[in-house]
């Protein structure tokens, strides 16, 4: 995490650089809004000489973010689209719940770890001082039990620790998450829900279908499954009807889709299939993070096994 702040804290930084977007007493947005609009005007007359100018103007203001150093790479993605579009608050609004869902799964996970955590440990302890006190195990093979017992989730915290701040183990960790049953799909998710989200905000400022479908999945955080965002971008440009490319490229896979009548018109069907799979990932993240912690019972055979060799010594 940059700069070393937990979700909860980023949550919080980013709702704050919202209200103050909000406030009033910032131009800061009313730049932002004024290049983009500058510059899909300049387009649209096809002055492209006029249109890289205001282009320029968004890159000065990104360099300007990015140099804080206080931002995530793909965090920055997010705000250069919102530059883009020019609605920087909204991409605040944005990254402040996807940092608000994280805190919550996380102390989801931790609530849920307890009993798990406690009935490990009190295994790998329990038993070898039960062969002890049994005269079945000496007393040095019983400690060197107590220790392998609990050593895998010694190791396994300080990986979760590690990996996230080393960019070859989290790339590692995500792309093993992404092929998991259940997981992957559920990240999956998640993912298209961000490019709906991408979609609808580029459509909303009056982009193209296929400029919309390109920056969309530009803009995505780094995932096995982007190059789908980029498929479906490719089959609309080369002339087929997006909804039979959407179907087809399982980005809507597992969500219940609304009503035709709840649609509304054509400009609004990204925005509520945006709220459609919110909805979804909402609930796999109250799934997930009760059921993950609960395969900390698996190293229950381990230990019976570990101590099972250790009887007669």
């Amino acid at each position: 995490m940059a700069s070393g702040f937990s979700p909860a804290q980023r949550f919080v930084l980013f709702q704050s650089l919202y209200q103050a977007s909000q406030s009033g007493e910032n131009n800061w947005d009313q730049v932002v809004a004024l290049l983009s609009k500058g510059q899909q005007a300049a387009q649209r007359a096809k002055l492209d000489s006029v249109a890289a100018q205001f282009a320029d103007g968004q890159r000065v203001m990104l360099e300007e973010l990015r140099e804080g150093g206080v931002f995530l790479e793909w965090e920055l993605q997010f705000l250069q689209l919102g530059l883009a579009v020019g609605n920087l608050a909204k991409m605040y609004l944005r990254l402040a719940e996807h940092y608000r869902l994280m805190a919550e799964f996380q102390l989801s996970v931790k609530r849920h770890t307890r009993w798990p955590l406690v009935l490990v440990i009190a295994v790998a302890v329990i038993l070898p001082a039960w062969a002890m006190s049994a005269g079945v195990t000496a007393g040095p093979y019983a400690g060197i039990a107590m220790v392998a017992g609990v050593l895998p989730l010694l190791l396994g915290f300080a990986f979760l620790r590690i990996a996230p701040r080393v960019p070859f183990l989290a790339r590692g960790m995500t792309s093993l998450c992404y092929r998991l049953p259940g997981l992957g799909r559920a990240l999956a998710q998640y993912q298209s829900y961000h490019y709906m989200n991408h979609l609808a905000d580029c459509i909303a400022a009056g982009f193209s279908l296929p400029q919309s479908l390109k920056q969309s999945a530009r803009r995505l955080p780094e995932s096995p499954i982007n190059r789908r965002f980029h498929k479906l971008a490719a089959e609309v440009e080369a002339g087929e009807q997006f909804s039979a490319a959407l179907l087809r490229s399982d980005i809507l896979n597992g969500v219940e889709l609304p009503s035709v009548s709840k649609l509304g018109e054509a400009k609004q069907v990204p925005a509520q299939l945006g709220l459609a799979i919110h909805r979804v990932c909402e609930e796999q993240l109250t799934f997930w993070s009760g059921y993950l912690p609960w395969l900390l019972l698996g190293l229950l055979p381990y230990i019976v096994l570990l101590n099972a060799l250790f009887l007669g010594r």
